[in-house]
């Protein structure tokens, strides 16, 4: 597998299309703005930045709807899946990550969206993954949120850090120079207390 497969092309995140209608599309022009530095922080940075918004978009640039919640951010099921099948899993398996700590808001938190057969039950991201995880996910957290947790994000276990946050720094109209030095702060902190790789993930598009 190539590394490259994992990592953003810069230029695509200006390039993807937008979910229909003028609120969605506004939306998604600055969530791509947000990646872009974010992915410009994590090259400063020198740690990997996984471009997982793509991944959610079909061949014409627009988000595929079957990813997606009725609220048209939430994911899916199927969007959970593609999360990892497209993206974590690929990276896990290369590094050979064996426990790893998933940091974010709801979009982290809410993997049990997926359901495990026989018998049914919630699907946790050890499942997802195939190996130990920490779900680190907070219902309606910003990044200024996750700064003031920072003590309880770091386990011993944890061989690699995920981080996806910004969604509701978006919502609430935080700047994104603001959100860029909190994200920043936050790799720095988990990278230093533990030791391990902090990977950055991109924001997910929304669907409205």
């Amino acid at each position: 597998m190539k590394l490259s497969s994992l990592l953003v092309p810069l230029g695509v995140l200006f390039l993807s299309g937008c979910a229909g209608g003028l609120n969605s599309d506004t939306s998604n022009i600055e969530i791509r703005a947000l990646n872009m530095a974010l992915a410009n922080k994590a090259q400063e940075l020198k740690l990997t930045y996984l471009d997982t918004y793509s991944i959610l978009l079909a061949n014409t640039g627009k988000p595929l709807v079957f990813f997606y919640q009725p609220d048209g951010e939430h994911l899916s099921e199927l969007g959970y899946l593609r999360w990892a099948d497209a993206s974590l899993v690929p990276y896990i398996k290369y590094y050979k990550v064996t426990c790893a700590g998933m940091v974010g808001d709801s979009i982290t938190r809410r993997v049990n969206a997926v359901q495990i057969p026989n018998p049914t039950r919630d699907a946790t991201w050890d499942d997802l993954l195939a190996i130990k995880a920490y779900n680190l996910g907070v219902d309606g957290e910003t990044s200024a949120d996750v700064l003031q947790r920072l003590h309880q994000l770091v386990q011993p276990d944890i061989d690699c850090y995920f981080v996806m946050i910004g969604n509701n720094d978006l919502h609430a109209a935080v700047p994104i120079s603001q959100v860029i030095a909190n994200v920043e702060t936050i790799a720095r902190y988990l990278k230093t207390q533990s030791g391990k790789p902090v990977v950055i993930q991109a924001v997910m598009p929304l669907n409205r």
